[in-house]
């Protein structure tokens, strides 16, 4: 009996969401994810303003890569669940980007004028 308790009391741990995630304390875990789904609905929303905006070229690529870095950060917290995940495993999920940054950059730079200007270099 005590284990099914522990087992149970992990599994509600498991899914605990920050109260600024879910703007207050949810039990339900469905519930936190409805609102991590809202939370990036809301900076898609953010995205299409930017784009709809008349911002020069470098402002609207610096709210674009700021807002995409910060969905990627919700997507892999939460739906991906590396917010519960041991150390271990974030440290592991951080070599794959490191060489997806040098693959880019790389790519980049020995692109014929890239180092010139940034648009060639970011591919636009």
């Amino acid at each position: 009996m005590a284990t099914e308790t522990n087992s149970e009391h992990e599994h509600d741990e498991h899914h605990s969401f920050p109260a600024w995630v879910t703007l207050g304390h949810t039990e339900n875990p469905i519930n936190g994810f409805l609102k991590v789904f809202a939370w990036l609905v809301f900076w898609t929303l953010l995205e299409v303003g930017a784009i709809l905006s008349e911002f020069s070229f470098s402002v609207t690529m610096v709210i674009l890569f700021g807002i995409a870095a910060i969905k990627c950060w919700f997507i892999g917290s939460f739906f991906m669940h590396m917010t519960w995940d041991p150390p271990l495993v974030n440290r592991t999920a951080a070599v794959p980007v490191f060489f997806l940054i040098v693959l880019f950059l790389a790519v980049g730079f020995t692109t014929p004028g890239a180092v010139d200007d940034w648009k060639t270099l970011c591919g636009f």
